[in-house]
């Protein structure tokens, strides 16, 4: 049997509060901090001497980011945040593209598509974010090019079934995006069986990174044209540095430009690598468990939650119904209860690391804070 306690004990933020907002921001492991502390360390004590090694520890940690995510290597590109990953793709697709997304949808995943001037269309979904595969035949639009999607909702927390939607859009042809931030580490993900046509997330929440680190991954379907955004290091021989004629990589290190965000990438990869000691699948299950127990001690209260209870597309964030969410939240704050107000309620988000005992004191401090 896995030692959650010990598991927990990695994350020292979690020491004398109730953290309930990885939806907003996740704690970092010790290990993950000093990932990234061995890095300005070696450049205090040896300037740009490690270099080579550098690369050779980023190197590691885009086959081991790859791999946690069922990519390939050298289509993985390291980048500060999800955001400019979006970017990259709408203006790869350009102002002829057609993009479907959903209208509870967070806005790094649809603004990029409208700078870069395509035709952005939206799907009508219920209060708790519910899509599938019928929902999304019934809602297509001839000639899209693309469907872009968050693995989790980041305010109602329902996770798609990726699978399904995929064939959705390959059925007809168009490409299947995903931003899987409010996933990555708490729920199995594989590009190649899913259909993932490009990933993006950001590793501050669930991946446990802290902030100023991305990954961007294109799949076997994403065309192999070059990058819209170059630089010196998207050049097939960048250490040639020919500044008169574009030769670049279509994917990976090409969508980085300049040079690698060195502590980010190592931050993010020996998070992912931390997270991988439990795995994804049981991750997912404490989860569904602890957020199970939360739910009918809400239900018990009468509170309402706006978020899914079908355990197949249930999160580690749950949306509460309650008056003044924001004054909640801010009461909570009080006492050492961590959560966030997001779409008119409260929201409760919960990695592994939570248990049965934070959810009693969150409930204890909601019912003295409602009352």
């Amino acid at each position: 049997m896995l030692d959650w306690p010990a598991f927990r004990a990695l994350f020292p933020a979690l020491e004398g509060r109730t953290y309930l907002n990885t939806a907003g921001g996740g704690p970092m492991a010790r290990g993950t901090a000093q990932a990234a502390a061995n890095y300005y360390a070696e450049s205090v004590s040896m300037g740009d001497l490690g270099w080579d090694v550098w690369l050779q520890r980023a190197r590691r940690a885009r086959e081991d980011v790859a791999s946690f995510v069922g990519g390939q290597a050298d289509r993985t590109a390291f980048l500060p945040n999800a955001s400019l990953g979006f970017n990259m793709l709408a203006r790869s697709l350009g102002r002829e593209a057609r993009i479907l997304a959903l209208d509870q949808e967070f806005p790094s995943c649809t603004l990029p598509f409208l700078r870069a001037g395509a035709d952005l269309r939206f799907i009508k979904t219920s209060p708790d974010g519910a899509i599938d595969a019928d929902h999304l035949t019934s809602s297509w639009i001839p000639g899209t090019t693309a469907f872009v999607i968050s693995h989790v909702q980041y305010a109602n927390g329902f996770r798609a079934d990726l699978c399904a939607l995929a064939s959705v859009c390959h059925h007809h042809g168009a490409l299947f995006l995903v931003d899987a931030t409010q996933s990555i580490g708490a729920f199995p993900l594989d590009m190649e069986t899913m259909g993932i046509d490009a990933l993006v997330f950001s590793g501050y929440k669930w991946a446990t990174a802290g902030y100023g680190n991305a990954a961007f991954l294109t799949g076997d379907g994403w065309p192999q044209a070059d990058p819209p955004f170059v630089g010196w290091r998207s050049a097939r021989d960048a250490y040639a540095l020919e500044n008169d004629r574009l030769d670049v990589l279509s994917g990976g290190i090409g969508h980085e430009m300049g040079h690698p965000p060195f502590p980010g990438l190592f931050a993010l990869a020996e998070a992912l690598r931390i997270l991988d000691t439990v795995g994804p699948e049981r991750t997912a299950q404490r989860i569904i468990t602890v957020g199970g127990y939360l739910l009918r001690a809400l239900d018990e209260r009468g509170i309402p939650v706006r978020s899914t209870r079908d355990d197949a597309h249930r999160s580690g964030i749950l949306l509460l119904d309650v008056d003044d969410a924001p004054a909640v939240c801010s009461a909570l704050k009080e006492h050492e209860i961590w959560t966030s107000a997001r779409d008119g309620g409260l929201r409760v988000s919960l990695h592994g690391y939570n248990d049965t005992s934070d959810m009693d004191r969150f409930l204890q401090g909601l019912d003295t804070t409602l009352a």
